[in-house]
């Protein structure tokens, strides 16, 4: 995921962004349809879970990037952070991470789009291979729209964002009216709801909650375009992780009044309980079909503004000397950054392909693999919030006398514990999302460490070379100045 959309990219003569833009901004960001099936399949504790990592992770975590957006609104936005505090080579890193989480995430929502398409339109017979073959065709339909305007990728993206809220507040009146006719098919109770299973609960519920909290540095990497961002970022943070937080909470309890927790499936789970829900009737599978639809629409949309951002900042860092001069392709007309969006899409095909391979050869279940994707891309995708919270805590170090237009609250005392509860936890759900030391299966551990040994591999060899392509890009300004004429006084 990128640090910088086409939403925050600064612009001389553009309005300031107003509280309600910005607030919404975050919630279409981080709430994601794809998301909610992986909350709710962890049983009532994920509510309790999510109140503390409210707690302990998206405050702190909110905090952070208010202050680095506010004091430093870089275009670039994380990256520029990084390599502010760390230097080129962490930001080549940071900026590899962040691209290739995409790559790899994309596959996994798309898989998750064509179970979905299997339970509504073929009674989950769509052979496997036909889904694999669904989630590649999505993949280039996406570098299509990539290659295409940003207002053709802003559209398709807002029109998920609206069909995403409607979505969940439809799920939500849905349970309500189930309940009063069949109960809940989930005790509620205290008991139920308290983390009684010990350290398995949190392995179950820590990663996927941590996950789907993250994504506000792209709003914070706008503060330039803020009227008042010492006002207005923390405001809006705030009304935004209540929003957020609220709505998985209302989605994660619906699923589960529905459908109890062992029976939601990764990929079919949020049309399996609508269809439980409203039955069998020919009125209630056109509704459930028209919501399906708008589903599947949002599991593709919600990728389009990610993979834009991660596109345009792959190829700004490509322009910077710290990715292959490929990512920085940009279409002679529209300017759009094909170079990135074509390796995104082509190495989206290749892992989606090596790991249905893999997938078919053990047991070949479209969940697990989906399971094997997301938590592959997940840990790439964590990397960079560790290095970003070591950031906030090098910049308040380094650099004390910066106008800090948003100031984290408390002493220094308090910069540690900000910057380290959220460092134990995102390393924690690093470790969880590799392994299940309660449930271990090799045949989904293996393939994900395998992944991520490579991505980070290969996120190494750029580092080594970034410096002679920077020197390289270097020159090549220097002479395009050279021989650029003189202005006429």
């Amino acid at each position: 995921m990128s640090s910088e959309s086409p939403a925050t990219q600064p612009g001389a003569g553009k309005p300031p962004l107003r509280l309600f833009n910005m607030v919404l901004f975050s919630v279409c960001a981080i709430m994601l349809l794809s998301q909610f099936t992986l909350t709710a399949e962890i049983g009532p504790t994920s509510i309790f879970w999510t109140i503390v990592i409210i707690v302990l992770f998206f405050v702190p975590y909110g905090l952070v990037t208010a202050e680095l957006g506010s004091t430093y609104p870089d275009a670039g936005g994380i990256y520029a952070w990084v390599v502010r505090a760390f230097g080129k080579r962490w930001g080549t890193r940071v900026s590899w991470w962040y691209w290739v989480n995409v790559a790899l995430w994309v596959p996994s929502v798309y898989l998750m789009f064509a179970g979905t398409l299997s339970s509504m339109f073929f009674h989950d017979s769509l052979n496997f291979w036909a889904q694999v073959v669904i989630a590649v065709a999505l993949i280039w339909i996406s570098y299509w729209i990539n290659s295409r305007t940003l207002e053709l990728g802003a559209w398709v993206a807002n029109l998920g964002a609206g069909i995403t809220m409607v979505v969940t507040l439809i799920l939500a009146v849905v349970a309500a009216v189930y309940s009063t006719h069949h109960g809940s098919a989930t005790a509620f109770t205290v008991p139920a709801m308290l983390p009684t299973g010990g350290i398995h609960a949190i392995v179950l519920a820590l990663p996927i909650i941590i996950y789907n909290f993250l994504g506000f540095e792209l709003m914070s990497a706008a503060s330039n375009q803020m009227r008042d961002p010492k006002r207005d970022v923390p405001r809006s943070i705030g009304i935004a992780a209540v929003l957020i937080g609220g709505f998985y909470l209302i989605a994660t309890v619906a699923m589960q009044v529905i459908t109890p927790a062992d029976s939601i499936s990764n990929t079919t789970g949020l049309i399996g309980t609508l269809q439980t829900a409203l039955g069998a009737s020919p009125a209630a599978r056109a509704f459930v079909d028209v919501l399906g639809v708008g589903a599947l629409y949002c599991f593709f949309a919600c990728l389009i503004p990610w993979t834009i951002g991660a596109n345009l900042s792959a190829a700004e860092s490509s322009g910077m000397g710290d990715l292959p001069r490929v990512f920085g392709r940009r279409h002679p007309t529209r300017d759009t950054p094909v170079g990135a969006a074509l390796m995104t899409s082509v190495v989206g095909t290749v892992v989606t392909l090596a790991y249905a391979i893999l997938s078919a050869a053990t047991n070949g279940r479209v969940d697990d693999l989906f399971w094997s994707l997301f938590a592959f891309s997940s840990v790439i995708f964590l990397l960079p919030y560790i290095v970003l919270m070591l950031v906030f805590r090098k910049l308040r170090r380094t650099d004390p006398d910066a106008t800090r237009p948003y100031r984290v609250p408390g002493g220094p005392g308090f910069v540690q514990i900000v910057t380290w509860v959220p460092i134990v936890l995102l390393v924690a759900s690093i470790v969880f999302f590799i392994v299940d030391p309660f449930d271990f299966d090799w045949t989904i551990t293996v393939p994900i460490l395998a992944g991520i040994v490579v991505a980070v591999a290969i996120g190494e060899v750029l580092v080594a070379k970034a410096p002679k392509w920077t020197a390289a890009r270097q020159a090549e300004q220097a002479a395009s100045d050279a021989a650029a004429p003189l202005p006429i006084d």
